[in-house]
């Protein structure tokens, strides 16, 4: 890479690469946390841009048909979502509740929000945690609101970053090469960006958890009202003899007064066991044996389970957030490019917001004058520092989870699903 200087365009020309589509190839443990296609980091960013009248291009690996068979899961949008309101055009902010899971949830006033846990082999309930202000939204419908007016370039894989002329260029498999003052890395925890930047130092590692994430839908109202009855929106079941953990929570709601259209997310983990782990048939089934250490509605939310659901084992991966060169503030990181998180704390999608509210500040401080080495080696420290200490404290909590006995210890129980101390 050649030596990278700060772009000397005018602040008039400045213009944002985004790279917002993960690596097609990562290993398929790690597909149910990478980012396949556009995230939403990706289109936030370009939303808060286009509000801001800045100039950007994003880019995605994929085709546009990828967007359809995208997997599916639910985020959590609690202590960050004063700063989305700010992010976001208001004709769309008007329109959030498009992408929640329920949209007939009233989540405007949610300051009272818990996610209950239960003891999952006696269905005792052990605590209510807080999560105040929550809105839990559909990756999917998020996706899709945030890419109304955004002109994602597909069929781009990133394979180069470099430097001339006072610019920064990117260049893709496909032989395209575009040039601009600044290349973020939003492409998820398998980042191509990140590599680029830091070589071996970017790979994730593992927690040492498996992890199934499905989507199903019971096609039975019974079903899903026994299901749902315990919350409206999740819980949490802890079975102790197992180390498992099951995260059951409303995905989509096409008809509240339907409830044999109900989708949920259902997300059992446990501590890794060494054995190999199918998808499929097999994962089903294993699944279905695993249901038999549970009591309802945790139990029959496994065993109801239709036959041809996708059914996918994944080991969970992390990245402790290292410092990088920015190369002269001309390439940087966001999302889960920057800090991949294990999902039991419920943060990912609020670290996502705020790096998107601080870079869009540093990218409005350089326009306005200020020196872009500067400005986003501000931006850098700031993520780095927040992004490293979170990524720990959720692994930590990641392991506690799965043992009763030092569940009470663990980050979630004693803070809640709140913002980090960095």
């Amino acid at each position: 890479m050649a030596t990278a200087v700060a772009p000397s365009a005018s602040r008039d020309d400045f213009h944002v690469l985004i790279i917002g589509a993960g690596s097609a190839s990562c290993h398929p443990l790690e597909r149910a946390t990478a980012n396949l296609n556009v995230g939403v980091t990706g289109l936030l960013l370009a939303q808060a841009l286009q509000e801001s009248e800045i100039s950007y291009s994003i880019f995605d690996t994929e085709d546009p048909t990828a967007l359809n068979r995208t997997r599916e899961w639910g985020m959590s949008i609690h202590w960050s979502r004063p700063m989305l309101d700010r992010l976001l055009p208001p004709s769309l902010l008007a329109r959030l509740s498009e992408a929640q899971v329920d949209p007939w949830v009233n989540s405007i006033k949610a300051e009272d929000y818990t996610v209950p846990f239960y003891n999952g082999k006696t269905g005792e309930h052990i605590v209510e945690v807080p999560m105040r202000n929550n809105v839990r939204v559909s990756r999917r419908k998020m996706r899709s609101l945030l890419r109304e007016g955004v002109d994602i370039q597909f069929g781009q894989q990133l394979e180069a970053i470099s430097h001339a002329d006072g610019g920064v260029t990117v260049t893709f498999a496909s032989g395209r090469a575009e040039k601009g003052s600044i290349v973020i890395g939003t492409d998820g925890p398998q980042s191509k960006v990140r590599q680029i930047l830091l070589g071996e130092k970017a790979a994730t590692q593992q927690v040492g958890l498996i992890l199934y994430n499905l989507n199903v839908c019971y096609g039975n109202a019974e079903r899903a009202l026994k299901v749902r009855s315990l919350h409206p929106v999740n819980t949490v079941a802890l079975q102790p003899d197992r180390g498992l953990s099951v995260w059951t929570s409303i995905q989509d709601v096409p008809d509240p007064d339907k409830p044999e259209t109900w989708s949920f997310q259902v997300m059992p983990t446990w501590m890794d066991d060494g054995k190999k782990h199918k998808g499929g048939a097999e994962g089903l089934a294993e699944l279905k044996e695993i249901a038999l250490s549970l009591v309802d509605p945790w139990k029959s939310s496994l065993l109801w389970i239709p036959e041809g659901t996708e059914v996918t084992p994944n080991n969970v991966a992390y990245w402790v957030t290292v410092p990088w060169d920015n190369q002269a503030g001309t390439v940087t990181l966001a999302g889960d490019a920057a800090h991949p998180l294990p999902p039991h704390r419920g943060q990912g999608l609020n670290h996502c917001i705020a790096d998107v509210t601080n870079l869009r500040k540093a990218i409005l401080d350089i326009k306005g004058g200020r020196s872009q080495p500067d400005a986003i080696s501000v931006y850098d420290a700031e993520l780095v520092t927040r992004g490293g200490a979170e990524v720990e404290m959720s692994r930590k909590n990641s392991l506690l989870v799965h043992d009763l006995e030092k569940f009470m210890e663990s980050p979630v129980l004693k803070m809640g699903y709140v913002r980090g101390k960095n």
